[in-house]
């Protein structure tokens, strides 16, 4: 069962990846990123960031889909951890039952405008966000989950 969904450019990181596992009690993270599915360091960097005993996936957005879709997690506590809004719109159009998706970073780059404390989307980023809006999922803002909720659907 999908438990969460986040976006953040730094996939797996510190003390985000432990809050969040503990918080929902995750024990399978799918890392959905078409370049580090085919990064053989970027995999390895994040094998050794998620936390003990929890399982991981790393997967290009069409194999996480099948692997959601499959039927073999659905007895897990999963979360799914996108790089970018473009995949993450992609993975909604191929997995049904994704009702949240969790902003947690998108950095400060030229041309975007800032949202949230650690959310900057540029022009292709807030048409994937309106288009995920657009089919009727919540889109929350939050680092971690003491953070309160801010929702980036009334910015939009």
């Amino acid at each position: 069962m999908i438990k969460l969904v986040r976006i953040d450019y730094r996939l797996l990181h510190g003390q985000v990846v432990f809050a969040w596992t503990r918080a929902l009690d995750i024990d399978h993270i799918i890392v959905a990123n078409d370049k580090a599915a085919g990064d053989a360091f970027l995999t390895m960097s994040l094998n050794l960031a998620k936390p003990a005993g929890v399982t991981l996936d790393i997967s290009t957005v069409e194999q996480a889909a099948e692997k959601l879709n499959g039927g073999r997690l659905d007895n897990k506590k999963v979360m799914v951890v996108l790089g970018n809004t473009a995949e993450t719109l992609a993975l909604v159009g191929k997995v049904t039952g994704i009702s949240a998706i969790n902003y947690g970073g998108l950095p400060q780059k030229e041309g975007a405008t800032q949202f949230g404390k650690a959310i900057y989307l540029n022009a292709e980023e807030i048409a994937d966000s309106k288009a995920l809006k657009e089919k009727g999922i919540r889109l929350e803002m939050r680092q971690v989950p003491a953070h309160s909720v801010e929702l980036l659907n009334d910015k939009l």
